[in-house]
């Protein structure tokens, strides 16, 4: 009987001193720093996989680990793939983290609830990324992977205790289940992206309005902020409104 599972999900971004300190700044309250990791809070101890952020490799790109609990590693690199260039139908601008930090302050507001991060990857033909689907085909037994249930490219790994992602119960999905991890293949630009998708105590028309700059999604309640950065990739902060509604129940049926 196979016992393995998907352990953690470590985003691994170049040794950036300036932008790690202003990012985790921004972020404390999610999660904890220790061993050179920053650890986001999970909704229960007992959920699998935890996820970090790691400053400091030691190439400039950005790479997603997924570790098994046998210490495997499968490692996915944040780029474009694809040969093609293609400029986003979106217009937007770039924030610093200072600005960011200085923005909620000043409108007495914090980053306190975290729902998902995870990676976008360009992709222009049929069907997903061939890396997301490596991605499906790996761990869909070992980890509580499930497909988007309106069927767009956007797979959600919905962290779970091992009895859950072994099949040895029934998986409880009334259950707040925090942070998830978003694997995106998308068509609208070649630029790949890193997002942290985060909540503030306030609507979302007053996160729109700390944020002219940024790229806006009405109906969804999103404000995403795209983060100046020195790396290939854009990293987003995507803010929203905090609510105590989770939606893991969304994807019930759909575990892959």
């Amino acid at each position: 009987m196979n016992t393995t599972y998907l352990e953690s999900i470590t985003i691994r971004f170049p040794n950036d001193l300036e932008f790690a300190n202003q990012l985790l700044s921004l972020l404390g309250m999610l999660g904890r720093s220790h061993d050179g990791l920053f650890e986001f809070t999970c909704s229960s101890l007992n959920y699998y996989p935890k996820l970090y952020l790691e400053f400091g490799s030691n190439t400039p790109d950005v790479w997603v680990d997924f570790v098994r609990s046998n210490k495997q590693i499968t490692s996915i690199k944040v780029e474009n793939s694809t040969g093609m260039e293609k400029q986003s139908p979106h217009i937007y601008g770039f924030v610093s983290e200072d600005e960011v930090a200085r923005r909620l302050t000043s409108a007495g507001l914090k980053l306190v609830g975290l729902d998902h991060l995870g990676f976008n990857l360009p992709w222009f033909t049929s069907g997903v990324h061939p890396q997301i689907s490596g991605l499906r085909t790996a761990f869909s037994s070992q980890c509580l992977y499930h497909l988007f249930p309106s069927g767009e490219a956007w797979d959600f790994i919905l962290p779970g205790d091992r009895d859950e992602i072994l099949a040895r119960k029934v998986i409880d999905y009334t259950k707040v289940r925090r942070p998830k991890f978003e694997l995106v293949s998308f068509e609208k630009a070649s630029k790949p992206l890193v997002q942290i998708d985060v909540s503030t105590q306030t609507s979302y028309e007053k996160i729109a309005q700390l944020f002219p700059e940024s790229l806006k999604d009405p109906q969804i309640g999103n404000v995403w902020v795209y983060l100046e950065n020195r790396y290939t990739i854009d990293v987003c902060l995507v803010i929203n409104p905090l609510s105590e509604h989770d939606w893991s129940d969304f994807f019930k049926g759909c575990r892959l």
